[in-house]
């Protein structure tokens, strides 16, 4: 008997259990006595959720075999030492290991095994489904109960279970007491180790953690039959195939169809039903270093294995291999005469028979296992995808396993796996996942995995065995759930994906990509730097580590869904993008290192022995294709590749000129007179045929460079803006910067140095983390190369304007609205003396709505409107090309979203926001991976949103521009522009929640835009982009602890707004927008300090919210919002000021609002402004001011 430790010392409590017969198909099921659920009242729930986690992980401890056979309803009933009701105390999470082990010796002693215990047994600390123990509090008065229980009620030996985390905790004279007492303190890190101690020889259960959870990416294994559902039909085929006695059968389908799941979970167990005498074995070619060691594994194996049968034969193990081989029925008859004899069936499954074939495309073990199968009672299933079928010869039957199933197969695999788990699934919730699973065409692993991340989610959470729709939220549904865990693991370790990828991801020399075995002793050695990284994905199931055989431990990835492209798909169509981007550009040197790999392994293991290691290095040919990779910026990530690379060339090199040496001394002993003075002549006339075609050649390489570069730099401008994600537009950025830098050692003309260096300035534009000091620079530099080449015609007068608008575009987007409207303004002076073509048009356009804009901000609303007609107006008069139709449409959608701020009327901002919704809609259908499109349509949802006068169609909006936003996000997982979107609608959809007094679902929002905010720090802290919008989410989220009771927390948020948005302002001075949040800042501040009783602090705070507000009216005294701000700041310190009997102060600021409320109702008419007015005469008039 178990007795579990309390805090209270001098009782115990000891669990005692009774089996109800089972009426479903679930693994566990817990339920209390009647008087113990009378007795833990309100506690009941707690409990029973303690008591669900530890009869699970007592299951899990039980072997395979009992786990597929069993199943247990247990009850529980707690029994006190001192014989008086139970009382748990609330969160008694310490009483899970007393739980646990006294289940799993309940289950034990109900198969009728051997349960015997002749110590007395204490227990204490939590445990969780997997079965670990965690640390506890208190440790010290329970191993004080342990030696009261002993000193007053029991005799004899005994020991203490506890947290091996608490173990530097316990007090040494308690250790030592114990030990007087005949006792044992035993830490455990899992219920297994105290089984062990328990049992002892006797345990014949789990040695390792499990779960009883979905299978997530990892294959069924026979002892999974339980649950594994959807599958029945093809297993009936699959078992009436192997019921023909084929010699071999090949079951074969794409990655991530179920293969290897149908064999170990479908055909073996049916087997295993049908016939008692079956004998099974599995493994994969990769536990085994060759072919003779994976055949010397099987025969050797004690269920299907035939090492006692070659003994009787008296044939050596290795000769019976060696020959089997080499295709020689030298032994197979007479082996076939011993084993018909055993009246069994054997079956021997190798799993992922294609990595034979990575490794040797011309590998002949499938047919010496035919040969075996055809000749003897063994009977051969390999799975394999169906890509590597065409090197099997035809050897064996075939047998299809289809990605693709039934509606009612998806609901079966999703509902009754559940069921058999113990897990409920929120209503609505399975037909959604089925719905998904529908639409995609191999969403077998996605489908097990987003299971498993839901149950994860779910054990953390008060309800461990629901899965909701929250959840299913949370990870992106089926279509995001498996990339969204990669790209959220891999964007915290940014700069390691790229060598990450090259460690371990293969392309075969067909193009096929295949998940590498990386040996995980060497990486720990050699790449370090990747532990950590790898230690996060395989937390999260994505990675997995092996131990095989005597050989070294390696990790690999989970499954090949995530590394499976298909090149008839567009990018948006990949299961995951970031992954497509990196192998596009690297495919061909993948094919080569696959080609080359063995030699480099060779090379490596020969490090220490230069002589031998030198037969490894590459041939001529491989090293003039190695050479071309390692010249390839970013090709090669893997160090230990370059130096392979860079060897052979050294390698190379020193041959070359010993074979020049022997040449030298033949050709001296030959006629040193005659050589001198033939070689003279010849070298002389080679060397003038050499420079001759060097010449030619540099010419022909500039003429190449001016017709296949500079003749289109325009039409690369877009492609890299328009449909390229940012990861894959960064890399080509790159190397255009890099061809930028270099353009004066080119000998061109300057006009076409020009045209090359106006793509730094689009680069610039497009690089989130461009500093304005660089931006002053690089236009300093350019405004005296443009003043040189002057107007000498339209190819020079085109330039010219291209450069004054890419530079205003750049000014604008750094904050300098003055210095940019002046570019904008010279280019469209140029215009006018210029033939008009659709391309000049598209600039003057372009031109013109940013002036509108410009002029949209500094509260110069008329004007802006008039130039935003006006740009419609340009664009309408022409029909463009079908080239730049779409650079046309996105003008147009943008200056309908300018339009929409500038209008007075929120239903009139609506229709041309409708109108734009519409435009990108439609151009989306025709052309739906054209990312600005995308973008854009974000955009226009949440201004919808803005303007909308509807509450609820306004959130609507954002709900659409947040699952917009989500699709984006994976397409194009680096774009920053779309984090700042998500990061804004985190604030938003956070805010309205909170509107609503859903505290728990905007708390959600507001840490998914932390989560955003941190990452988009880590990329760039500098970025101006994503620190507004984050000071919006500090300023909402201190407003959620305010709803929510807790002023302390409050207070840190406005506090890390308000630092926030004074480094924002820090940044650029003169950026008006960025001194505009920060007096928003200081007033959110103030209410927040005034609510709390510190009108002081408050009023210190509206001061300078004051002095900003009136610098921003004095910069832009036409801006309406700033003198409503600045007019309100005034009356708040007014009225702080007199609450705090600071009564002269109180009337100068009341008089400043009224003068100010007096000269704008000069110009304007404005009942806002009147009522202001007369509020400031009242306070005047209340004061005495007069």
């Amino acid at each position: 008997m178990i007795h579990i430790l309390l805090s209270d010392k001098r009782y115990t409590y000891s669990p005692e259990f009774r089996f109800i017969k089972p009426k479903d198909q679930q693994k566990v099921k817990v339920k209390f006595a009647n008087d113990l659920v009378l007795a833990l009242g309100y506690k009941f729930k707690e409990q029973n959720n303690y008591f669900t986690m530890a009869a699970e992980a007592a299951f899990m401890s039980l072997n395979p075999l009992d786990r597929q056979q069993s199943q247990f309803f247990i009850e529980l009933k707690l029994t006190s030492s001192n014989h008086e009701t139970i009382n748990l105390q609330q969160d008694s999470t310490s009483i899970g290991l007393g739980y646990a082990l006294g289940c799993s010796l309940a289950y034990r002693s109900h198969l009728n095994k051997n349960v015997h215990i002749d110590e007395t047994l204490f227990a204490t600390g939590e445990v969780s489904p997997s079965g670990n123990v965690h640390s506890i509090g208190h440790i010290n008065s329970k191993v004080q109960g342990a030696i009261y229980a002993m000193t007053h009620r029991h005799q004899g030996p005994f020991t203490i279970f506890y947290p091996k985390a608490n173990e530097s905790e316990i007090e040494a004279d308690l250790i030592a007491q114990v030990a007087e007492m005949g006792g044992k303190l035993c830490p455990v890190e899992h219920i297994n180790q105290a089984l062990l101690h328990i049992l002892g020889e006797d345990f014949d259960g789990e040695q390792q953690n499990g779960t009883l959870t979905f299978k997530g990416l990892c294959s069924f294994d026979p002892h999974d039959a339980y649950y594994f559902f959807g599958r029945e039909e093809l297993t009936t085929k699959l078992v009436n195939l192997f019921n023909e006695n084929p010699a071999l059968i090949k079951v074969h389908g794409v990655s991530g169809s179920g293969k290897s799941s149908l064999v170990k979970a479908g055909l073996l167990p049916e087997l295993i039903k049908q016939q008692d005498t079956i004998k099974w074995q599995i493994g994969l070619p990769k536990q085994f270093s060759n072919s003779h060691e994976l055949l010397s594994h099987f025969i050797s194996s004690n269920e299907a294995g035939f090492i006692s049968v070659l003994q009787t034969m008296a044939v050596d193990l290795d000769k019976f291999i060696q020959e089997l081989l080499q295709l020689n029925k030298t032994y197979l008859d007479e082996l076939a005469l011993h084993l018909s004899a055993h009246k069994a069936t054997y079956v021997w499954f190798i799993d992922q028979f294609e990595e034979i074939y990575e490794i040797d495309p011309h590998n002949r073990l499938l047919q010496s296992l035919a040969l075996l199968g055809e000749l003897t009672p063994i009977k051969i299933v390999t799975s394999i995808r169906s890509e590597y079928l065409h090197q099997t010869d035809m050897v064996g039957r075939d047998f299809y396993v289809p990605h693709s199933l039934s509606a009612e197969d998806w609901l079966k695999i999703i509902n009754n796996q559940a069921l058999a788990l113990g897990i409920v699934l929120e209503d609505g919730l399975a037909h959604a996942i089925q719905t998904e699973a529908l639409k995609l065409s191999h969403a077998l692993p996605a489908v097990e995995y987003l299971l498993a991340q839901m149950h994860a989610l779910a054990i953390t959470s008060e309800q461990p065995k629901i899965l909701t729709f929250a959840q299913y939220n949370q990870l992106n549904k089926l279509t995001g759930v498996i990339y969204q865990q990669a790209e959220h693991i891999l964007g915290q370790f940014e700069p390691l994906t790229e060598q990450f990828f090259e460690l371990f991801v293969g392309v075969n020399i067909n193009g096929t990509c295949y998940a590498r075995h990386v040996d995980f002793i060497a990486l720990e050695q050699q790449n370090p730097e990747l532990l950590e990284l790898v230690n996060a994905l395989i937390e999260k199931q994505l990675i997995i580590r092996h131990q095989a055989q005597k050989l070294p431990p390696y990790v690999k990835l989970t499954h090949d869904c995530l590394i499976t492209i298909a090149d008839n798909l567009s990018l948006d169509q990949q299961i995951w993008p970031r992954f497509y981007i990196w192998l596009t550009a690297r495919k061909e040197y993948l094919q080569w290192f696959h080609g080359v790999e063995a030699k480099y392994k060779q090379w490596k293991n020969f490090a220490t022995q230069p002589q031998e290691q030198r037969h490894f290095t590459l041939t001529k040919h491989e090293l003039s294709d190695g050479a071309k990779y390692l010249s390839q910026p970013g090709t090669v990530g893997v160090e230990a590749v370059k130096n392979y690379i860079i060897s052979s060339q050294s390698q190379y090199q020193s041959s070359l000129e010993l074979q020049n040496k022997t040449q030298k001394r033949r050709l001296l002993t030959t006629s040193i007179l005659f050589v001198c003075a033939f070689s003279t002549a010849t070298f002389a006339y080679f060397q003038k045929q050499q420079i001759e075609q060097e010449q030619a050649k540099t010419a022909q390489a500039l003429n190449h460079l001016k017709n296949n570069v500079l003749l289109n730099i325009n039409s690369i401008e877009p492609i890299l803006a328009q449909y390229l994600p940012t990861f894959q537009r960064k890399y080509l950025n790159t190397h255009l910067s890099k061809l930028v830098n270099s353009v004066d050692d080119i000998g061109l003309d300057e006009i076409d140095k020009l045209r090359l260096l106006l793509i730094k300035i689009k680069i610039l534009r497009q690089d989130d983390s461009t500093h304005i000091d660089e931006v002053i620079s690089t236009i300093s530099a350019l405004e005296s190369r443009l003043t040189s080449i002057g107007d000498k015609g339209p190819k020079e007068q085109q330039l010219v304007v291209a450069f004054k608008y890419e530079l205003g575009a750049l000014l604008l987007k750094q904050g300098r609205a003055d210095e940019a409207k002046s570019y904008f303004k010279r280019a469209l002076s140029r215009i006018e003396n210029m033939p008009e073509d659709e391309s000049l048009t598209l600039t003057k356009a372009r031109a013109t709505s940013q002036i509108a804009s410009i002029a949209l901000d500094a509260g110069e609303i008329q004007f802006a409107q008039e130039q935003l007609n006006q740009t419609l107006q340009i664009l309408n008069n022409i029909v463009p090309s079908q080239q730049l139709e779409q650079a046309y449409n996105v003008l147009r959608i943008n200056v309908f979203r300018e339009l929409a701020k500038a209008s007075s009327s929120q239903q009139k901002s609506s229709d041309l926001l409708l109108q734009a919704k519409t435009i990108l809609e439609k151009q989306l259908s025709n052309d739906p991976n054209h990312l600005v499109s995308q973008y854009n349509l974000l955009r226009t949802f949440i201004n919808l949103a803005e303007y909308s006068t509807s509450k609820t169609q306004a959130m609507q909006y954002y709900d659409q521009a947040d699952e917009l936003a989500r699709k984006y996000s994976i397409k194009d997982p680096d774009n920053v522009y779309v984090q700042v979107a998500q990061l804004l609608l985190a604030s938003r959809l956070g805010k309205s929640k909170l509107a609503q007094g859903y505290l728990v679902e905007a708390q959600e929002h507001f840490l998914v835009g932390l989560d955003i905010a941190r990452k988009l720090r880590q990329l760039n802290e500098h970025n101006t982009d994503w620190q507004g919008h984050s000071i919006e989410l500090y300023t909402a989220y201190a407003g959620y602890f305010e709803e929510s009771a807790q002023p302390e927390q409050s207070t840190i948020y406005y506090e890390k707004a308000l630092q926030a948005a004074i480094k924002l302002a820090a940044q650029d001075p003169d950026n008006l927008d960025f001194i505009s949040l920060l007096q928003g800042v200081h007033s959110k501040v103030a209410s927040h300090l005034y609510d709390l009783g510190d009108k002081k602090a408050a009023q210190s705070h509206l001061e300078e919210a004051r002095q900003l507000a009136l610098a921003l009216t004095q910069k832009r005294p036409s801006n309406h919002a700033y003198q409503v701000s600045y007019r309100k700041k005034l009356f708040n310190l007014g009225y702080v000021a007199s609450e705090l009997s600071e009564v002269e102060s109180a009337c100068n600021y009341f008089r400043q609002g009224k003068s100010l409320s007096e000269e704008y109702l000069k110009s304007n008419t404005s009942i806002k402004w009147q009522k202001a007015k007369n509020k400031f005469e009242h306070y005047i008039e209340l004061l005495k001011c007069n």
